[in-house]
């Protein structure tokens, strides 16, 4: 099963999310976060458990408090520590190149794509990316 972090402080993104992974990513389990920050407790509570780590994390760039440039800078903290390598996707409405390659300066960041969400991305992406990676032993 494929487990999805959404985090996004739009309300609206989380159910066209929602939405688009039941219909084209049957069994996904998601988890949506309106605040980054309790994404990163979520994950640094996690780090040891592989299994209720998500496999793939869509977050967007521009949110209060913990934007997502700070989510990947701290993300980047946790890294070393985790049991389970994690996809991060870039979902935005900035068509900025420059944030375009900030984000894609991430090894773990497989992506910049523009919101909203669309069938043809849960396909191509979610789904070619739910395999769990697993490090060391679990």
């Amino acid at each position: 099963m494929c487990h999805v972090f959404i985090i996004d402080d739009d309300p609206i993104q989380h159910s066209i999310a929602s939405i688009l992974m039941k219909k084209y990513s049957e069994g996904t389990k998601y988890e949506s976060f309106i605040n980054a920050g309790k994404a990163l407790d979520e994950l640094a509570e996690h780090v040891n458990d592989p299994v209720e780590l998500p496999d793939v994390i869509l977050l967007d760039l521009n949110m209060p408090a913990i934007d997502g440039w700070k989510f990947l800078k701290f993300y980047e903290e946790l890294v070393p520590r985790l049991k389970k390598a994690i996809n991060i996707f870039v979902i935005s409405s900035s068509v900025d190149q420059r944030d375009i390659s900030r984000a894609e300066g991430y090894s773990f960041v497989k992506g910049f794509y523009s919101k909203p969400l669309t069938p043809d991305f849960i396909v191509r992406n979610i789904e070619n990316h739910c395999c769990s990676h697993f490090i060391g032993a679990a």
